[in-house]
This record gives structure tokens, sequence and C-alpha cells, in this order.
């Protein structure tokens, strides 16, 4: 889906709240990914949801004024469970978004993996995009499908999913949630397609979420598998790791 014209375009990294502004013309998107709202590490460990959802809609809402942001885009997983959606989390997204709504014109929400039956519980402003989404020259997914035929028109992605970490041991920040901004091609998914692509992967909005078992380690973080990396991962010609405080961690 496109939803903007050849404008000129300005980006911000908000490291520390793991947030994008993206700025074309008059119009600014505030870009965010990974809430899973209703994550709980566990059975026995259980995360207050309403705490979460009024935590998070706080936050939303400072970057929005902070950003000067009308338009909100979530990168998937807005809500946890998979394959379902559960009393509690129908619950917990009517508080989230009800909190939200009032600051923004038009939320976009990019169906991630743990996204079933989301959209039947979203307010009339919410615009769901089930692959991906060409906002100018960026191209935004969450990251557990390939990409659609639309981000050969882009130069840079934005992709969630792979919630990544930093893996270094005895590093104070080992296990720490970090950006990872990667220089590629996609001839792999795209044969005819030689033009080098920038891909900016963002850390979880969710700050409490654990580490899952199906992690990874690739170039000093550790992340959730994606077809996109899976598929070019011998044609990525540079990775930086960067904190949440915007600092160079790594760079290959």
């Amino acid at each position: 889906m496109r939803i903007a014209q050849l404008l000129e375009t300005k980006t911000i990294l908000f490291y520390k709240d793991a947030a994008i502004k993206i700025g074309i013309g008059t119009e600014h998107f505030l870009c965010i990914s990974d809430l899973h709202i209703g994550y709980s590490p566990s059975n026995i460990m259980k995360i207050d949801s309403r705490r979460i959802s009024i935590l998070f809609s706080e936050k939303i809402k400072d970057l929005c004024e902070k950003t000067k942001s009308k338009n909100l885009i979530i990168l998937g997983d807005l809500k946890h469970t998979i394959g379902r959606i559960t009393l509690n989390e129908q619950r917990s997204l009517s508080l989230f978004f009800s909190q939200i709504n009032p600051y923004f014109k038009k939320i976009y929400l990019i169906l991630g993996n743990h996204d079933t039956y989301v959209q039947n519980f979203l307010p009339s402003n919410v615009q769901i995009i089930k692959k991906g989404l060409l906002l100018n020259n960026f191209y935004l997914m969450h990251g557990h499908t390939l990409p659609d035929p639309d981000i050969k028109k882009s130069n840079t992605i934005i992709m969630g999913h792979i919630h990544p970490l930093y893996s270094k041991e005895n590093s104070p920040l080992n296990g720490q949630r970090v950006w990872v901004i990667i220089k590629l091609y996609l001839k792999q998914i795209y044969s005819n397609l030689m033009k080098q692509y920038n891909l900016i992967i963002m850390p979880t909005f969710n700050h409490e979420l654990y580490l899952p078992s199906n992690y990874v380690l690739s170039y000093n973080f550790i992340g959730k598998n994606s077809p996109l990396l899976n598929r070019c991962m011998k044609d990525i010609l540079s990775t930086k790791i960067i904190s949440m405080e915007g600092v160079l961690l790594s760079g290959t």
C-alpha cells in the first residue's frame, strides 16, 4: 500500500524511545513496533496489562507531542497471544486506544504474526495493512513474511519482529534492546533488483519482553528469525549495532 507521493522526507530516530519520526512534506508519522499488549513471561509471572496499556499510551502521547506527529504507524504485534485474542487483550486494547485516539487523525497497523483477530477490536480510525506500507521512499513492514513488490520503489526498509538484543559476553549491555542498521541487497528476493538498501530493525516498544528460545545469533546481536534476513544473509554489506542511548556498539 502507498500513502504518499514523492516529497521531501526527513527522518529522526528516537533511540531511547524505540520510535522513529518520518516527516513527508507537512505530514509527520510516528512509527513504533512490537507492543505485545497482553504479554506475561509465564502463567506464574503475570504482568498487569492494564498498567502496561496506560504506560504505553502515556509514552505515545508524549512522543506525539515531541514529534508533532498526527499519524501513528504500528509495525505489527500490537497484542501478544498467537492464534486467538484473550478477553484480557480485548479490554487492554480498548483502554489503549481510548487513551491515544484523540491525539492522532490516522493510525496504521501493519499486521504481525501475533495480531490474529485484532481487527475485530479496533476503532474506526485504525487502518489495517496486511503486508507492507510504502511511505515515500520508505517501506515499512513487520518482518515475519517476505516483502511485497512495493519494496522495489523504496530505498529504506523499516522493520520490527526481530526484537534485537545486544550480544557480547561480560558487557553490561549484554541482553539489552538495541537498534540494528544494515546495508544489503535484495537480489535473493528480486533477482533483477540491483540497488542497495538500508534496513532499520527497530527495538521492541515493549521493554518488558523476555528472551524467547528461538533467538539466533548474528553480527553481535540476537533476534528472531526473519525471512528477509534469512534469504539475503549473504548480500549483507554492513551491520551497525546502536544502543538505546544512540551509541554505536559495533559495526562491520
